[in-house]
């Protein structure tokens, strides 16, 4: 068993490097001072709108697995209000922009967008629940995290950020108490395993982190799959 801080707060403070080179990352930079094209935003819409269809589902499939009511009823709420933020926001956006949130669905996920959600789903179905509970956090801390810095430049007074609308949707309160809620979720279940597991959260942890800069790193660079033949 382990007792030591909360597996949340350690799994955080673990993969700071990681958060760091997202921050620092241009596609986030830009986002931030409102210089980002608006073009390569779409194309991070979209990707997205991709894998909260697969965040969505496996989420889904953790909560089922959960041993206790109360643990899959904070789940259910927090994941499903998260998600419907999310997916109104692309809607609204999109359809500001003249692109059609319907047909945004036959434009193919990217590779690191599959690569994602695929690891999570199979996690989410097969790892132990608590690893797979593990590997959904990073998704709610990052983009908390990213939203509350970015606040802070977009509500300067008199000026109209581009993208303040999804700023907005992160750094509200509302959405800080969903990632609250799924942090203590895995900091009750990490209670009784033993340790060789706690490192096992922690590498699910990391991994989803990575696949965080990695997601932003695909839309800012345009990222498709290859052809077989091409080059």
């Amino acid at each position: 068993m382990v007792s030591a801080r909360a597996f949340s707060a350690d799994a955080w403070d673990r993969v700071q490097p990681c958060f760091t080179a997202i921050v620092r990352h241009p596609f986030v930079v830009a986002l931030g001072d409102g210089t980002l094209e608006q073009d390569v935003f779409v194309r991070y819409l979209i990707d997205d709108a991709h894998y909260l269809i697969g965040y969505a589902r496996a989420l889904s499939l953790v909560a089922a697995r959960l041993p206790d009511p109360d643990g899959l009823a904070a789940l259910a709420s927090s994941a499903a209000e998260a998600v419907a933020a999310e997916r109104s926001l692309h809607t609204t956006f999109l359809a500001s922009v003249g692109v059609d949130p319907d047909a945004a669905g036959v434009v193919e996920p990217t590779p690191t967008c599959r690569s994602y959600v695929g690891t999570l789903v199979a996690d989410s179905a097969l790892a132990p629940v608590e690893v797979a509970v593990a590997g959904l956090l990073p998704c709610f801390r990052v983009y908390e995290e990213v939203g509350r810095r970015i606040a802070a430049i977009a509500h300067d007074d008199g000026w109209a950020h581009p993208y303040r609308p999804w700023v907005d949707t992160y750094a509200d309160p509302a959405f800080a108490a969903s990632v609250r809620a799924a942090e203590e979720l895995a900091d009750r279940l990490v209670a009784p395993v033993p340790a060789a597991r706690v490192e096992d959260m922690h590498r699910a942890y990391a991994l989803s982190t990575r696949y965080e800069w990695m997601f932003w790193d695909a839309s800012w660079r345009g990222e498709s799959w290859p052809r077989p033949g091409d080059g």
